[in-house]
């Protein structure tokens, strides 16, 4: 039976067959990385650092474009504000420009000479500018709202008063206080109305 000692050695024999030696090639280099105290080069790294120069002129790149559309958006909005502000203002313009010919023809009704004013001739000039001022409303499509008749709705009327009513039934509107007017669906100003409560009790 073998002893302890000659059992030693029969692994380190073993191990030592069962252990690939080093090629030649591996030893040369592994010799010169020692000798020269560098470490081994990542190929990956070395690969990448071309593509990492290229993407930061792309991001710099990017950046300046950026930058320059951003500039370019803030001017088109500060235009876009100045063009809207000159398209508003010169619509009020227009307005103020046709409702001072109206104020004009107040003025030469109010300024008439005392022999030449009578009741007819200032009740033509008063129909004269009231149709002027239709015309104006009409041109800027401004409808008055129907109210007497119709039944009260507070999307159109304005309830100032209620009144008892031989011609109109409860709930309807007897009398107009205010006129109402609107522009297509939206209501410029509701009719201030007088709404029916029904016949007067006796």
């Amino acid at each position: 039976m073998p002893d302890n000692d000659e059992l030693e050695i029969e692994r380190d024999e073993s191990s030592a067959i069962a252990r690939p030696k080093p090629d030649k090639e591996d030893i040369a280099a592994e010799e010169s990385f020692s000798s020269s105290g560098e470490k081994p080069v990542d190929a990956l790294s070395l690969a990448q650092e071309p593509d990492a120069e290229k993407l930061k002129e792309k991001l710099a790149q990017q950046e300046e474009r950026y930058l320059r559309l951003a500039a370019e958006f803030d001017n088109f909005k500060r235009r876009s504000f100045r063009q809207f502000d000159d398209t508003v203002q010169n619509a009020e313009h227009e307005i103020f420009r046709q409702i001072l010919e109206i104020v004009d023809n107040f003025k030469r009704a109010v300024e008439l000479p005392e022999n030449q004013k009578n009741f007819g001739a200032f009740q033509s000039g008063m129909k004269m500018i009231y149709e002027q001022m239709k015309k104006f409303l009409e041109k800027h499509k401004i409808e008055p709202i129907i109210a007497v008749g119709q039944k009260f709705d507070p999307e159109f009327h304005e309830a100032v008063m209620q009144i008892e009513s031989d011609e109109h039934p409860e709930g309807t509107v007897a009398s107009e206080l205010g006129g109402g007017f609107k522009r297509g669906d939206k209501i410029i100003r509701h009719a201030k109305v007088g709404v029916s409560k029904g016949k007067e009790r006796k």
